[in-house]
């Protein structure tokens, strides 16, 4: 029931809807429309213009024939007054009217249509612009692809999501992960086919204040208002949703097909979306190519080529890269030049699937072979170069590098895995990212959903923790002896490396947990520390907090919280100093060349200071009086 309520309450909020109910207002006050006068048509017949029928141009009173120039009129046309003037890109001021231009069946605003060879069934809003357009046609009612079904995964058609503009994570991911019963299933298609027909339009729309310009082909669409449209070779059967605030822009020989685009979305230089949503902050660029997937907020994908997938929020694809088949709902992820996680054909049928972690990165030219699933491992780096065989891993922060063919008993195809090294070893990058994250998904994105402390990855964290006890010890450790570790082996050393590093992080866990619990009620301060886990224990995070060996005082407890946090910070200005002096090394011109970044400096500074703040703010109630 619980996504019947979302899904209906994200109709109830519907720009498309409400476009609708105004636009059945426009068509209800036609009445103050009327006839142009004998004189009215002379004068537009003097400037150029044609009509089939002059009887079926209906204009507002005080019309302005002298706004329209070297036009044709077909059809049923509804004109407004036409007044002031309006900006063409290029800040050039030009007054509102036809100009120019074929306009069949079509409902005009004061707006400026100038040089468009065909304007047909398009409802044109106030303020809007469409200037040296090939042709902006509708046929029909559209139904802007609400309720149709993509398949995303598994390309056989496993996993299927109704989708409509306005469409969510949430409702994406419950219908991908959670298989409702029967009647509530059927609800859910109902609800959608209800809104279907409730924004079925027999007009493509442009809306108010929107922009489109040298574009080619525009079919069967919708533009939001203040959308820029500028030089797209072809839209066809889409909805580019945009707002004065949000405002969506689609420039440079795009091809946007039977998609659906939020709020914010931008499309450029070459980049085909096809059988795509496209989420809120997007950015699809650079003959990038997006089909038949869904990509959630403030993804950037530049080059590469996204197919049958569902990317999560924050995503960087910045290179020549393939995603394939992928199911990876918490995204924070990112593809080097050339990764290939695309292996889903197997030689046979294209019915395999990846899942990647959260925060995955998929270095230089790697191949990861289907299926394989990696979503118990957030985090996890793969080593540039690498291939991955098909595999289940459950180890969070891992890095995955070649193996050693020389080892006796290992077999030579095994990969190398090192759990919890992105976490004990790689810290500036984790904290890094999560900075980038904060810049990027502000707004949209809340900080719990991209912490490296969020309730699912403590949990991977402890599973992994626990199947790190083993009761017999060897040199070398594959999947028949650890589950979990996937087409790789594990060290000895390395195994022990990585309980002490899942050990710190779960008590940085623990420790956090209740130094809120005590900031939020300084009174807390009197109670014991097995009071304290007690208060801070919750379903979620009992595993964790029953194995984390406290201090017995409160005082110690805050010393070794202070230690943690200190020592973190440590490792995130070596990770930077590191990089520094190598690239001093390699540089004479180094430091003249690479400015300090002081976005992330500055943040981490901030960071810092807001947990000692919270420390202080405990010790000084702690006082006595």
């Amino acid at each position: 029931m619980q996504r019947l309520l979302k899904l209906k309450k994200v109709l109830k909020n519907s720009i498309l809807a409400t476009s609708v109910e105004n636009f059945k207002g426009i068509r209800a006050g036609t009445a103050k429309y009327r006839h142009l006068t004998e004189d009215e048509i002379q004068i537009l017949e003097k400037n150029g213009n044609r009509s089939e029928s002059w009887d079926k141009v209906m204009v507002e009173g005080d019309f302005d024939a002298n706004r329209i120039i070297r036009s044709s009129f077909m059809g049923e046309v509804y004109l407004p007054k036409f007044f002031g003037t309006l900006l063409l890109p290029g800040d050039v001021s030009f007054p509102t009217g036809i100009y120019d231009s074929l306009v069949h069946n079509c409902f005009i605003e004061n707006a400026l249509v100038h040089k468009v060879a065909m304007l047909s069934n398009i409802l044109v809003r106030s303020s809007a612009v469409i200037q040296n357009v090939g042709s902006i046609i509708s046929s029909g009612k559209i139904s802007y692809m609400i309720g149709n079904s993509m398949h995303v995964g598994n390309e056989m058609g496993g996993r299927k999501v109704a989708v409509f503009p306005e469409i969510t994570m949430e409702l994406v991911e419950a219908q991908l992960f959670h298989k409702p019963d029967p009647e509530v299933a059927a609800a859910f298609d109902e609800q959608l086919k209800a809104y279907r027909e409730e924004t079925a339009f027999p007009f493509g729309v442009v809306g108010k204040g929107a922009v489109v310009c040298n574009a080619n082909i525009i079919r069967n669409s919708w533009i939001g208002a203040h959308a820029r449209i500028e030089g797209a070779e072809k839209i066809r059967n889409s909805v580019v949703l945009s707002s004065l605030e949000e405002p969506s822009h689609v420039y440079d020989s795009v091809i946007l097909e039977n998609s659906n685009v939020q709020k914010a979305v931008t499309i450029h230089t070459g980049a085909e979306v096809q059988g795509s949503v496209l989420m809120s902050r997007t950015t699809v660029a650079c003959k990038a190519i997006v089909k038949s997937s869904i990509i959630a907020p403030c993804c950037h994908i530049e080059e590469g080529e996204v197919n049958s997938s569902y990317v999560g929020p924050m995503t960087q694809m910045h290179h020549h890269s393939l995603l394939i088949a992928a199911l990876w709902p918490e995204g924070c992820g990112n593809l080097g030049y050339g990764a290939n996680v695309g292996s889903n054909h197997t030689g046979r049928m294209p019915d395999q699937e990846v899942m990647p972690g959260q925060g995955m990165f998929f270095g230089l030219g790697v191949n990861i072979k289907f299926p394989a699933n990696y979503r118990e491992s957030p985090f996890t780096l793969i080593a540039t170069g690498l291939t991955t065989l098909p595999q289940r891993v459950k180890f969070p922060f891992s890095l995955i590098r070649p193996g050693d063919p020389q080892l006796v008993g290992v077999a030579p195809r095994l990969n190398e895995i090192v759990p919890g090294w992105n976490y004990a070893r790689n810290a500036y990058a984790l904290d890094r990212n999560l900075y980038k994250y904060s810049l990027r998904g502000k707004g949209i994105v809340p900080a719990t959903f991209y912490s490296i402390f969020s309730p699912d990855t403590v949990r991977y964290v402890y599973d992994a923790y626990q199947r790190l006890q083993v009761s017999a010890i060897r040199d070398i450790y594959t999947k028949e002896h650890i589950d979990g570790l996937g087409e790789n082996f594990m060290r000895e050393r390395i195994r022990q490396q990585a309980i002490k590093t899942y050990q710190e992080y779960m008590e940085r866990y623990a420790l956090e947990q209740i130094i809120t619990l005590v900031v939020n009620d300084a009174n807390l301060q009197a109670q014991p520390v097995k009071e304290l886990r007690r208060m801070a224990t919750n379903d979620a995070n009992k595993d964790v907090m029953r194995v984390v060996a406290l201090p017995e005082t409160f005082d110690d407890l805050l010393k070794r919280y202070r230690q943690l946090e200190k020592d973190w910070y440590e490792r995130v200005t070596h990770g930077l100093d590191k990089d520094n002096e190598r690239g001093r090394q390699i540089f004479d011109d180094y430091d003249d060349a690479h400015p300090i970044d002081k976005g992330f400096t500055e943040w981490e500074k901030a960071r810092v200071e807001e947990k000692l703040r919270r420390l202080n703010s405990i010790v000084k109630t702690n006082k006595p009086e």
